[in-house]
């Protein structure tokens, strides 16, 4: 994973997708011994989840829901 400055990550699909659906402007690469389409499922699993969901508390805010659920909420 990157983020947006450019700092990057290696990980797993799993943690991979958490991190990413956390960052503003993260994006996903393969790494040249990754399985084949470690980097899509990364990002489509990404997409469903909430951003900093190990976090309690209640979580309505669009900044705090998946770029799926906010897709959903506006009808997109």
């Amino acid at each position: 994973m990157l983020d947006a400055g450019n700092a990057g990550a290696d990980g797993c699909e799993h943690h991979g997708a958490r991190l990413l659906a956390s960052l503003d402007g993260g994006r996903v690469y393969a790494l040249p011994d990754a399985p084949s389409g470690a980097a899509i499922r990364t990002f489509t699993a990404a997409d469903g989840i909430r951003p900093f969901c190990w976090l309690d508390g209640p979580r309505a805010e669009s900044s705090q829901l998946s770029h799926a659920e906010n897709r959903a909420r506006h009808g997109r």
